[in-house]
């Protein structure tokens, strides 16, 4: 039984999956757009909308507590100066995530 099973496990263990999570997200802040698999976006959402949510007010704890997830000072930089400037005055709660077309 599954009960209580919220988080997709990716068939990886739990270090690996900390590690795409994060290098994903990553990649996702620095080109604002990837192209993966609608379980891995699934997953991913899940991963970066609270980083994107703390990035909101710019203070050295929110910095410090994104860089804890992301591991990449490029992605943090670009991710307080660029993004969360824009969301600040717009209210989106959730990221966009298209399915991917079907291979011939």
């Amino acid at each position: 039984m599954r009960h209580g099973d919220k988080i997709n496990n990716l068939g990886r263990t739990s270090s690996h999956r900390k590690a795409l999570l994060s290098n994903m997200a990553c990649s996702l802040i620095e080109h604002k757009r990837i192209f993966t698999t609608l379980a891995k976006a699934k997953a991913l959402r899940l991963f970066v909308e609270p980083i994107i949510t703390t990035s909101k007010n710019d203070t050295t704890h929110a910095r410090r507590m994104a860089f804890a997830d992301l591991k990449s000072k490029d992605a943090v930089s670009t991710l307080f100066k660029d993004i969360a400037v824009k969301l600040v005055t717009v209210k989106v709660d959730t990221l966009v995530s298209s399915k991917p077309k079907p291979s011939r």
